[in-house]
């Protein structure tokens, strides 16, 4: 079988560009050309003094957004303080109710205990007088 080149595709060579540096001055500044260069620098002057003006407006907002962040984060702030503050005194409330809760259970505790002891005299008292009682009675 015979191959017919005819058939197969052309195979392109890809062709590279060398460019100058003349062609590339005047490929940077053809887009000028034809045109007034005092208009060109009225025209850029005009849209960068739009883009600095917007890029102002843009920070006195940003500064005023900022302004009303640290004015809410100083009243956050104090009111963080007074909380804190009410904080120890319950705190301060709480101890000395636990220690009056605390001192009433040993003063209950000593009630009963006093109590107790009280009783065990009496008892003491009542058995000792039954006792002498009795050795009377056994000796009249």
């Amino acid at each position: 079988m015979q191959e017919n080149s005819a058939h197969l595709p052309a195979v392109q060579e890809e062709k590279k560009t060398k460019i100058t540096a003349r062609e590339f001055v005047n490929n940077l500044f053809q887009p000028l050309k034809g045109k007034d260069l005092n208009q060109a620098v009225e025209d850029f002057s005009a849209e960068m003094t739009l883009v600095i003006e917007g890029m102002s407006e843009d920070l006195e907002h940003l500064t005023r957004q900022t302004d009303g962040l640290s004015a809410q984060q100083t009243i956050a702030e104090e009111a963080l303080a007074d909380v804190q503050k009410e904080l120890k005194a319950l705190q301060k409330r709480l101890d000395k109710t636990e220690k009056a809760i605390a001192d009433k259970k040993v003063s209950k505790v000593a009630g009963f205990t006093g109590m107790l002891r009280q009783a065990t005299w009496l008892a003491a008292v009542i058995g000792a007088s039954w006792v002498i009682i009795t050795l009377i009675k056994a000796l009249l």
